[in-house]
């Protein structure tokens, strides 16, 4: 008597290992700015006003702080497995100027290979006062506090003015 039911749980448990290993691939998350196809060609530099641009392509993922006639259209790819960090893949900016007339000036586009690394400043602003351990917090307030005020002289109950 042969005995082929560890061989069966053996081959059930690969098929679902291989089942588990497969379903495994990387998850790519498209961001931003999506423009229709053929859109964005349409743009003519001194043709399209400021409308003329929201209608064809939308209205801006951001506007230059300093400079209202500078428009960004932002989109970024990135790629990520299960719970690990998202890398870029790709990102584009395209930058639309505008003229004092309100026509497009210029048309820029920026690739991740412009990209440049940030680097944060890691400075504390002072605060005044005096830093205090969580001991110091709980025990600070010991015996502040006193019970609810009582009245001495409540006066005399009014008739509400009659």
């Amino acid at each position: 008597m042969r005995r082929t039911a560890p061989l069966a749980l053996v081959g059930a448990l690969a098929v679902s290992a291989a089942l588990a290993v497969g379903g495994c691939e990387d998850t790519v998350d498209q961001r931003g700015f999506a423009a229709t196809p053929g859109s964005v060609e349409k743009l003519e530099v001194g043709a399209q006003s400021r409308e003329d641009v929201v209608r064809l392509i939308g209205s801006p993922s951001a506007v230059a702080t300093f400079n209202p006639n500078i428009w960004y259209y932002i989109s970024e790819t990135q790629v990520y497995w299960a719970y690990t960090k998202p890398r870029i893949v790709d990102q584009k900016v395209m930058q639309v100027t505008f003229n004092d007339s309100g026509r497009i000036e210029a048309i820029k586009n920026y690739g991740l290979k412009d990209a440049q690394d940030i680097q944060m400043v890691q400075r504390i602003t002072p605060t005044s006062g005096k830093e205090l351990t969580v001991l110091e917090q709980i025990l600070g307030n010991v015996g502040r506090f006193s019970g609810p005020k009582k009245e001495t002289a409540p006066g005399a109950p009014t008739s509400g003015g009659i």
